[in-house]
């Protein structure tokens, strides 16, 4: 049965849940402002770097080739950049999903307790409605677990493909790096 103290707990619990998520998302966010003021450090040098060998080319072929090298390096940071980008808040959301789980878990663990608090004073005669509550109970358990799993997958495999993407696109512009070469 539901009383003052357990929902006082509940409260606190959740309140604790929130307090982290957001400690979590803070360090995500400085972390992500931090990635962008290296890349905007590097571009910058990058840049100066560029406009010295702009001004010192001689011709019109060094000049292209130039042109090629920093488009090239421009892909391959920003393929980095969104990878480095993508892992921080990939990072993020598998923490806010195993929050999540454990407080699905403690939740589901507290109504099946009231539950079986609720069964224990029904009378003897009730054993065949005693019997559906529990098999509803472990139905109900089964399909949450099978969800958590889905979920769990989907997250897995979107990480995967992205992955797969920035890497694919990194060794595309290599490889048209080395062709051209």
């Amino acid at each position: 049965m539901l009383n003052a103290e357990k929902i006082v707990s509940a409260h606190k619990s959740q309140l604790t849940a929130l307090h982290d998520m957001t400690g979590k998302a803070l360090n995500v966010v400085e972390r992500i402002a931090q990635l962008n003021v290296d890349t905007a450090r590097t571009h910058l040098q990058d840049h100066g770097e560029h406009m010295s060998i702009l001004l010192s080319s001689k011709d019109l072929k060094s000049l292209s080739k130039l042109n090629e090298e920093v488009l090239h390096k421009i892909a391959e940071k920003t393929a980095s950049y969104n990878h480095d980008l993508f892992k921080l808040a990939s990072g993020l959301g598998s923490e806010f999903g195993e929050l999540v789980q454990e407080q699905m878990k403690s939740a589901q663990q507290e109504f099946f307790s009231a539950v079986e608090a609720t069964m224990s004073s029904l009378p003897e005669s009730a054993g065949p409605v005693k019997d559906a509550l529990k098999s509803a109970m472990v139905q109900a358990s089964d399909a949450m677990i099978s969800v958590q799993n889905v979920v769990k997958q989907a997250q897995d495999s979107g990480s995967a493909q992205l992955t797969t993407m920035v890497e694919t696109a990194s060794k595309a512009t290599k490889n048209r790096k080395t062709i051209k070469q």
